[in-house]
């Protein structure tokens, strides 16, 4: 592929990301504005570790702490985010491999849902965790096993989640770490050990037994919770509440929001409008993980990628957001096929022509579907508006897709 189609491709994607993002996109509300301003100075807390950065900037004058520079901060996060999930989609573009199921792969994941959320999003600490996901897989799938275990032990404390999001991914990239290279009358390179590989990543497991600790053995539940509220209390921006919320919910403890939500753990796994929303994307990356796999592998890599792509619905049992967690889905399958992306593989042509089949159905539902939003708002755009302003990225979605078909069947 030449450098000039590499681009044209990449932009198409980029379009479409920039689209799909402005279906939704919106200013930081109370509650993202709330966590970046809790930080340590009243223990080892939960989600402590953004708000104490932020705070030491406003102590050293670099940035105001105000509604406007937690939208500024929020935003360049956000920016940076965008520009991380580009690079990824540039590596699957330019991949030795079919480069319409590539194209395909980037396009179902620039009109997700999780595009759509992720600029609803705004501010919120999940942009965070994914840009600590993504650097801590490429720095781990190079052998950088301990600078990749200290970003992912930074992520546990940015949020907890991270333990169900990101590191699964950044396991997955340390066992894709390539060998260290023979010295001269070795002998040929082997994998690396395995402990080699995983031992690092005690770190973020290390980090949140400590949080674990600290929020059930050290810190007092009620004397912190007022403290916090009379911390965001002081800044009148936080409003609808959230002085008191975020607080609250944040001292409730592990266990107890385990008790209070795993019943409805089966009703949220399988809510029937996020399951159409959301697994035909997250699906058809992990199939394409599995259709781009040399033929020995590919049962590996399936279960592999099911596993990774499930894990984060397990948050189900401690968390009520249920939109917002299953859109983790369609981001750690992108990750999973990002990380696999490079090998020079031969699609069989009948799953080639099924995979650009459901490609072009699953990115219609992608493009004029409705994710459910917070704070009873609603997408952006009429059909008629998305049709218009999709029109460059489907045109060419169709010029690629139509192109992949022809030459399978060639």
């Amino acid at each position: 592929m030449s450098r000039l189609e590499s681009r044209a491709r990449l932009g198409l994607v980029a379009w479409a990301m920039v689209v799909t993002m402005a279906r939704a996109v919106r200013y930081p509300n109370e509650f993202a504005e709330a966590h970046w301003l809790l930080d340590y100075r009243f223990g080892f807390i939960k989600r402590g570790l953004a708000g104490s950065i932020y705070s030491l900037l406003a102590w050293a004058g670099v940035i105001p702490r105000s509604a406007t520079a937690i939208a500024i901060l929020s935003f360049t996060v956000f920016g940076a985010l965008v520009a991380v999930l580009l690079a990824a989609s540039r590596r699957i573009l330019d991949a030795d491999t079919d480069r319409a199921l590539s194209f395909s792969a980037t396009a179902v994941f620039a009109t997700s849902p999780f595009i759509v959320m992720a600029a609803h999003f705004m501010g919120y600490l999940d942009h965070l965790i994914v840009l600590a996901t993504f650097t801590a897989a490429w720095l781990a799938v190079r052998g950088r096993f301990w600078p990749a275990a200290v970003l992912a032990a930074a992520g546990v404390l940015v949020h907890e989640s991270f333990l169900l999001i990101g590191l699964p991914l950044v396991l997955v990239a340390a066992g894709l770490a390539p060998a260290e290279p023979a010295m001269p009358g070795s002998a040929p390179p082997g994998p690396l050990p395995r402990s080699r590989q995983y031992l690092p990543f005690v770190l973020p497991l290390v980090a949140a037994v400590a949080l674990f600790v600290s929020e059930t053995m050290i810190l007092g539940a009620a004397v912190l919770r007022q403290q916090l509220a009379a911390r965001l209390t002081a800044f009148p921006f936080v409003a609808g509440d959230m002085n008191l919320f975020v607080p609250e919910w944040l001292t409730a403890g592990t266990w107890a929001n385990v008790r209070e939500q795993a019943h409805a753990f089966w009703r949220h796994v399988g809510d029937s409008n996020l399951l159409r929303l959301m697994v035909p994307p997250a699906l058809f990356l992990v199939v394409f993980s599995w259709a781009t796999a040399p033929p020995e592998a590919r049962a590996r890599r399936a279960y592999m990628g099911i596993l990774v792509v499930a894990l984060p619905l397990l948050l189900h049992a401690a968390a009520w957001d249920t939109a917002r967690i299953w859109t983790y889905t369609i981001l750690v399958a992108f990750g999973f096929a990002w990380l696999h992306a490079g090998q020079p593989v031969a699609v069989p042509s009948r799953v080639n022509r099924l995979l650009l089949a459901a490609a072009a159905v699953v990115l219609l539902a992608g493009i004029f579907g409705r994710s459910p939003l917070m704070d009873r708002q609603e997408e952006r755009f009429s059909a008629a508006m998305r049709l218009f302003l999709y029109a460059p990225s489907l045109a060419g979605t169709a010029l690629v897709l139509i192109d992949g078909w022809r030459e399978r069947r060639r």
